[in-house]
């Protein structure tokens, strides 16, 4: 924090205006919890995938895209059972990942 927030408040005004202060600070940063939160359950193939590809950043979202046009094939092939079901592709996504990582390992 500032040396402003050290700074004593001496009137009823100057408190208000910092709980008022504090107070939207607070909503803006739950605001972006929330959407942050959002985003990993939009997104645990594509975060998983970025976590553990041995791989600089840039290539790690080339390899994920490809990653997801597999899994779109891989479940287009599957019984009407899987279709549409979160699990499959994960469960794709994670053993692909793996693969990747055991032929990829540095020696």
């Amino acid at each position: 924090m500032s040396h402003k927030a050290t700074a004593k408040i001496d009137n009823l005004e100057k408190l208000r205006f910092e709980k008022n202060k504090l107070e939207t600070y607070c909503t803006y940063q739950e605001k972006l919890i929330g959407l942050k939160i959002e985003y990993f359950k939009e997104n645990p193939g594509m975060l998983l995938g970025e976590a553990l590809l041995p791989y600089d950043p840039s290539q790690k979202i080339e390899v994920n895209d490809v990653l997801d046009s597999a899994n779109d094939l891989i479940a287009s092939l599957l019984p009407g059972l899987f279709k549409g079901r979160f699990l499959p592709g994960f469960v794709l996504k994670v053993i692909q990942i793996l693969i990747i990582k055991m032929f990829t390992k540095k020696r």
